[in-house]
């Protein structure tokens, strides 16, 4: 049985492996002159960001409704 603490370490990891890996290919396109993986990349990265950014905010959100009451 997994705790609540538990799921928020593996969402936050999943987003920021794929924010490693879009931003990794973002700095392969760019080295290589790759237009196509840029703009995945960057899309990928953007993507990632703003889930991360979804997924902090729950999770704060949700600690601080539980703390409170």
């Amino acid at each position: 049985m997994t705790s609540p603490q538990d799921q928020v370490k593996i969402n936050l990891n999943q987003n920021l492996w794929g924010l490693v890996v879009g931003l990794s290919a973002m700095g392969a396109a760019e080295h290589y002159n790759l237009c196509t993986l840029f703009w995945f990349s960057v899309v990928v990265s953007a993507i990632m960001v703003a889930s991360l950014a979804v997924t902090t905010l729950a999770y704060t959100s949700n600690y601080w409704k539980n703390k409170q009451g």
